[in-house]
């Protein structure tokens, strides 16, 4: 049986999607907060919130997240690949790069490979 800060925090998560669809990201983001707070292991929380803080074009805000997160599951592969896209829509790319990196070595996805050479050529041409 779930715990009750488990239930509390998919609630809140559950209310952060609907501020999300109203376009409330400040609720949205708030409630994303106490999700994790109450259960720190809640990896979609964190995701989500680096999405409504993506939103708000705070990109390397939406990157520190997912770093947190990626220390609950330092596997997830996911991550490194979201963290990267933020990163390179920040303007970041040496950052993108390696989080891209990562995320292909954990897991050589099509799309990961992609997004590499997206990363790389825009390296290549801001020389």
């Amino acid at each position: 049986m779930k715990n009750y800060n488990d239930i509390e925090s998919e609630d809140l998560y559950d209310m952060a999607t609907e501020w999300m669809k109203n376009i409330d990201y400040d609720r949205a983001i708030d409630c994303l907060k106490r999700a994790i707070d109450l259960n720190p292991n809640f990896i979609y929380a964190y995701i989500t919130l680096a999405e409504v803080l993506a939103k708000q074009k705070k990109y390397s805000d939406a990157v520190h997240i997912l770093k947190r997160a990626s220390k609950v599951d330092p596997k997830f592969d996911r991550l490194n690949y979201l963290m990267a896209r933020y990163a390179y829509k920040g303007g970041d790319y040496p950052t993108a790069l390696k989080y891209i990196t990562m995320a292909i070595e954990k897991s050589p996805q099509p799309l990961y490979l992609k997004s590499q050479k997206v990363i790389e050529r825009t390296m290549l041409r801001l020389k």
